[in-house]
């Protein structure tokens, strides 16, 4: 278990009828309170995220702002937060995340829904990599499409040479190129439930991060786009703990600009970035308090909540929600979603990739059609003409049986034609313009 963050805070203690101060501490599976005097009586406890019935804003007597947690027997109050808001999000966030923790003991009627959609999103999946690969058969062909082209015009400009004697054609080759991205990776966009703020220092809000191969971009809770990086343009990260990282972007001219996230699921999220930032993802050392050592076996249904002789109570156990067999429990409704929503993103990213692959196949057609045109056309079947005064055809050479041009003066030059077949002839020109 993780410590997460902590914070200067009360609790309102039901016993005394008074108000205790200490540090309330966020961690990856639990809330924890602890009072700032020391000693036995002292008030020690933790509350699991999976006893959780409400987490709401509240306010004590007429004005002080407060969050409540409500279990099944209780209701605990704390008070005095430097900044609420930011407590509230924090706590929510860990708390709906920790819903999506599969657990396999907590699920053993439903086993065989959930293997049908790990079954489904394992065969999108599969179907995933299946287009991937087509989508780099197509790019290999492009890519060879244009070098074909980049032959064509090799093999034109050499033939063309020809004008700079002639002077008749002022032939432009245009350059035919298709776009080919460098590689195809992650063409699926992957979502992850987020806290975020511009710095560390300040006030966080929940939102949602979207990653794909090209941008990284953060919703707000209403879905608007709040912040949004080019993955090119992303200068570094920063990982400071196995939950909260900084993403900075710089460049030339424009004031660099970063944000930093707190995440439950922030290692996946570096999994995705260390396919597409390589080298580019720092790690800070952990802090010294980054786990707790006094844990003991925190599992969902062995968290105590202990205080002190101060509230008359040894030990405090809260009870587990009842799990009814005959139902879908809330871990594995939230570990079906977490699957579907899993699938939603693998089905967006194909969809994405398909459109890509439909627009390069056009790009490719067009390509195809033009080297065809540019074969028809090729130099082999020009010809010199020369027309009479009444623009009637007079004399007309293949450029590729003409054997040899000889130029006598700046005005005049001599085009012969010679074939093993045919008799040879020639012609004679004076131009102003030669």
């Amino acid at each position: 278990m993780g410590k997460v963050s902590e914070w200067k805070a009360s609790y309102y203690c039901n016993s005394t009828k008074t108000w205790v101060y200490g540090h309330l501490i966020i961690y990856t599976r639990c809330v924890r309170f602890i009072e700032n005097k020391g000693g036995t009586d002292s008030l020690d406890f933790r509350i699991s995220y999976e006893n959780f019935f409400e987490l709401k804003k509240e306010t004590t007597s007429i004005f002080f702002a407060a969050i409540t947690i409500r279990v099944r027997t209780d209701k605990y109050w704390f008070s005095s937060l430097s900044d609420r808001g930011h407590v509230f999000n924090m706590i929510e966030h860990f708390w709906k995340e920790r819903l999506f923790a599969s657990s396999s003991s907590d699920a053993p009627r439903n086993s065989e829904l959930l293997n049908i959609l790990h079954d489904a999103q394992s065969t999108l999946a599969s179907t995933g990599r299946t287009v991937q690969k087509q989508g780099q058969q197509i790019d290999s062909a492009c890519v060879n499409m244009n070098k074909i082209h980049n032959d064509l015009s090799v093999a034109e400009t050499l033939i063309y040479n020809l004008d700079a004697w002639l002077s008749k054609w002022n032939l432009e080759t245009h350059q035919v190129h298709i776009d080919v991205p460098d590689d195809s990776i992650l063409i699926e966009k992957a979502e992850y439930s987020v806290v975020y703020a511009r710095t560390s220092k300040e006030k966080h809000f929940p939102g949602t991060l979207v990653l794909s191969k090209n941008s990284l971009e953060i919703f707000d809770a209403g879905r608007s786009l709040d912040i949004s990086f080019a993955v090119k343009e992303i200068t570094e990260v920063s990982v400071h703990t196995p939950w909260e990282m900084t993403v900075l972007q710089q460049s030339i001219g424009k004031a660099g600009s970063s944000v930093h996230l707190t995440a439950a699921r922030l290692v996946h999220i570096l999994q995705t970035l260390e396919v597409l930032l390589p080298g580019k993802i720092n790690y800070d050392e952990p802090p010294d308090d980054a786990g707790d050592p006094d844990s003991h076996d925190l599992d969902a249904e062995k968290f105590s909540l202990q205080e002190g002789e101060k509230c008359e109570e040894d030990s405090i156990r809260v009870p587990t929600r009842e799990k009814n067999s005959k139902t879908v429990t809330d871990a594995e409704a939230a570990e079906m979603g977490q699957v579907l929503q899993d699938m939603r993103s693998l089905a967006l990213g194909i969809q994405e990739e398909q459109d890509r692959q439909l627009q390069q196949l056009d790009l490719l057609s067009d390509s195809v059609d033009k080297a065809n045109e540019r074969i028809r056309t090729d130099v082999h079947q020009k010809s010199l003409e020369i027309f009479d005064a009444g623009r009637s055809l007079d004399i007309s050479f293949a450029v590729k049986e003409i054997t040899e041009v000889s130029v006598h003066t700046p005005w005049e030059m001599t085009i012969l034609q010679q074939s093993i077949r045919k008799a040879g002839s020639s012609v004679h020109l004076t131009a102003a313009r030669l």
